[in-house]
């Protein structure tokens, strides 16, 4: 006969075993869905200007993606360096927006897996697949930029703060890990780091039986490593803050609401069913002694926001894609009020509340069916970077002349490099930087066809002056005249021809 403390040991791995064999599904099923949402007709729509930089950037040698983020865009330097590696694979649209989908994938398994540990299995299910049916999800989730993978970050940050959080005593690994997750996710996107004070509250009003001030001094010391870790990329980034997020406004008071209609993708009724689903999820999470789910969840949802609003009022920061992030907690909450209510029905059947409660996510899906067929349309992005392309392949001649402007900004429109590749870009600018007046009335003189491509700012107002100069220069030069001219969300495409005799 073993002895007991063997039995024991030998029990309790069992029954380890035997959890993870139960509850695996639960996380693995949201993010199947999740990632087979993404997916989805993810080649459908076209590049748009965002986009543009990330391929371009990408595809291009490190010394190029060196120079590109030291003079302009620090911000995503780290990303850009993932689309350098993913580009060597190809440049089309599965390729380099399969990263965010997976991404979207990884967030759905990290809230499944948080709400499992916080509250129950099948309220995590429920979190994670109302995460992945959400129109907001599958909107980052199919587009070569970062913000599905801060997401995705943020979620893993968390689980490792509440591993962190559940042990009596500090573990040094969680925190550790937790510090630089934090910091990964910060290089991803500085204004991920809104996340820290939402964690700060986290962390203050955890419920501990022992070890409370310990807890506290150690979450602080792994902040202060994500910042510290984060900090020269801040101090960089600062200096190209002009350049990058100028176009910003002050949000005004219907914020929230237009926030709450971007998750939503402009369904109104859905908007009223996650605001009842989050008080209802909130309410339980209070009620029933899960205190600590509600101190990790409403903080993450709520605090990010407010802080990136509450900031924008005297230095604008704010969109709502910077506090993506948050959209996670929304989903976990949902996940709890669904997993409430529907172990509320009076039936006797074990089986009739997750039948009930996939019945309402299938309807959930069809609510929003529209939206993400919308978001799936060819030209669903603020730019038709690929009918611009398409345009140039066609009516364009070997040889013909391209002005960019603003000349740095060549990244913006150039997706589908193949449609460029024929043009001549050096003639009218040296390396995306304008020639001087006298020369570059020269240099149009000797052209006689120009595509002109004008990247638009936001606000219409460009930050040099040598880019409104060289328009004028264009426009006023009698012996070209515009024939194609077309625009392509913000980007416009027109065609000078240098007028013959008689013309």
């Amino acid at each position: 006969m073993a002895p007991t403390g063997t039995q024991s040991t030998t029990t309790a791995l069992s029954d380890t075993a035997g959890h993870r064999a139960a509850t695996w599904p639960y996380l693995v099923i949201p993010g199947v869905v999740t990632l087979g949402m993404c997916m989805w007709r993810i080649s459908v729509p076209s590049y748009w200007r965002d986009e543009s930089v990330s391929v371009t950037v990408g595809r291009g040698g490190l010394g190029a993606l060196t120079s590109f983020i030291s003079r302009i865009d620090a911000v995503h330097g780290l990303y850009y360096l993932l689309m350098h590696l993913v580009t060597r694979l190809g440049t089309s649209e599965v390729i380099t927006r399969t990263p965010s989908a997976v991404a979207s994938g990884v967030a759905a398994v990290g809230i499944a897996a948080i709400g499992g540990r916080l509250y129950s299995a099948k309220a995590g299910l429920y979190g994670g697949l109302l995460y992945g049916l959400l129109p907001i999800t599958s909107r980052y989730g199919q587009e070569a930029r970062q913000y599905a993978m801060v997401s995705a970050g943020a979620v893993l940050a968390t689980y490792f703060l509440v591993r962190a959080l559940q042990d009596s005593r500090p573990q040094i690994r969680w925190y550790a890990a937790y510090a630089a997750t934090m910091g990964l996710v910060g290089w991803l996107h500085l204004y991920a780091l809104f996340l820290l004070p939402a964690h700060a509250a986290t962390v203050g009003m955890w419920r501990h039986p022992r070890w409370r001030r310990r807890h506290r001094a150690s979450w602080g010391l792994a902040a202060l490593a994500a910042v510290l870790l984060v900090s020269p990329l801040a101090v960089v980034a600062r200096g190209q803050e002009a350049a990058q997020v100028s176009w910003l406004e002050r949000p005004g008071t219907r914020a929230l609401y237009s926030l709450g209609l971007w998750v939503t993708g402009g369904g109104r009724v859905l908007l009223l069913v996650l605001v009842a689903a989050v008080v209802v999820g909130t309410a339980r999470l209070l009620v029933r002694d899960h205190r600590n789910a509600a101190a990790l969840t409403v903080p993450w949802m709520c605090l990010p926001f407010v802080l990136a609003w509450s900031v924008s009022q005297v230095h604008p920061v704010y969109h709502p894609r910077y506090i993506l992030y948050s959209v996670c907690a929304l989903a976990l909450l949902g996940g709890v009020a669904l997993d409430t209510v529907v172990g509320r029905l009076p039936v006797g059947r074990s089986w009739f509340p997750v039948a009930a409660a996939v019945t309402v996510l299938a309807v959930l899906a069809l609510v929003t069916l529209p939206a993400q067929l919308a978001e799936r349309e060819p030209r669903s992005r603020p730019d038709d970077l690929r009918s611009l392309a398409a345009a140039l392949r066609r009516h364009s001649h070997p040889g013909d002349a391209v002005l960019y402007l603003p000349a740095d900004r060549q990244a913006f429109a150039t997706a589908y490099a193949d449609a460029f590749a024929r043009l001549n870009t050096t003639t009218l600018q040296d390396h995306e930087t304008n020639l001087e007046p006298g020369s570059f009335r020269s240099a149009l003189a000797a052209e006689s066809r120009i595509w002109l491509v004008q990247i638009l700012p936001h606000d219409h107002r460009y930050r040099s002056a040598a880019s409104p100069r060289d328009l004028a220069i264009l426009k006023n030069d009698k012996g070209l005249r515009a024939t194609i001219s077309r625009r392509f969300g913000s980007i416009r495409l027109t065609l000078y021809i240098r007028r013959t005799a008689g013309s």
